[in-house]
């Protein structure tokens, strides 16, 4: 029995530990909705059921009982007070996608110098509501430029937005923003090395009122799970490597090669 035991939860814990994101622009991962709570629903009969809400479905609302069973209302059916809990609290299935352009920065060429280039990188998020029951409450996006270091291996937090979801008729249950940031690289005032940031990629994440993360895209094939967190902790224009820990801000070679006399 403690074998059995001990292979459930390695295997549970390989589950559990699997890549949550792909390195692909059109993926998207769905991480759940709101926190399910135990409450009493009500059909347009007051028929109650203590149950928590599992899914949308089928034009109905799979709930599931204490003990495990689960029951079905259709939408039509729901009671006034459940039908505006389901449109505030349910988060629905989004779909995302990203899109980025570069273009070179306008300057005044007269100040600048050989080797020095600015690209300015925008990216165009949408975040597309799947579920059909209309949805009046409030998402949050986050959305995250990365850039890479071109003399070490750290990152550098170029980019950082966040803006508050609502699916409206308007909108059609699309919702659109737009962010960008720039990313420089330069000669040292030496003509020594080559410094400054290129574009490495993007994070965007989607939560629901809560703060569970409902949905995640990145096309940086390493920020894994358990990484996201420790980036979101950083501030703007941070320092990190590939494990999202903070690091100082990098040396010109020449800083650490003098001689001292």
């Amino acid at each position: 029995m403690k074998i059995h035991i001990m292979q459930l939860w390695n295997c549970s814990r390989r589950q559990r530990n699997r890549p949550l994101i792909c390195f692909a622009l059109t993926t998207v991962l769905f991480c759940g909705s709101v926190s399910a709570e135990m409450r009493v629903w009500e059909d347009t009969s007051g028929n109650p059921v203590t149950a928590e809400f599992v899914r949308e479905i089928f034009g109905a609302v799979e709930l599931r009982r204490p003990n495990g069973a689960l029951h079905s209302i259709p939408l039509e059916s729901l009671s006034a007070q459940d039908t505006e809990y389901l449109r505030t609290r349910i988060a629905p299935e989004i779909e995302l996608n990203v899109r980025t352009q570069k273009r070179g920065k306008v300057r005044n060429e007269e100040f600048v110098r050989n080797g020095d280039v600015i690209d300015v990188i925008t990216a165009e998020v949408q975040i597309r509501k799947k579920s059909r029951t209309p949805f009046n409450g409030i998402l949050r996006a986050e959305f995250y430029l990365i850039g890479k270091e071109v003399a070490t291996e750290d990152y550098r937090l170029s980019g950082r937005e966040t803006c508050r979801i609502q699916f409206t008729e308007e909108n059609k249950g699309l919702f659109t923003f737009q962010t960008s940031a720039d990313f420089r690289v330069y000669e040292e005032y030496n003509d020594f090395e080559v410094r400054g940031a290129e574009y490495a990629g993007y994070l965007v994440l989607v939560m629901d009122s809560t703060g569970n993360r409902l949905s995640s895209l990145t096309n940086l094939s390493w920020l894994k799970d358990e990484k996201i967190d420790a980036l979101r902790k950083l501030h703007l224009d941070s320092f990190f490597d590939e494990n999202c820990r903070k690091r100082s801000v990098p040396r010109p070679s020449y800083y650490d090669s003098r001689i001292e006399f």
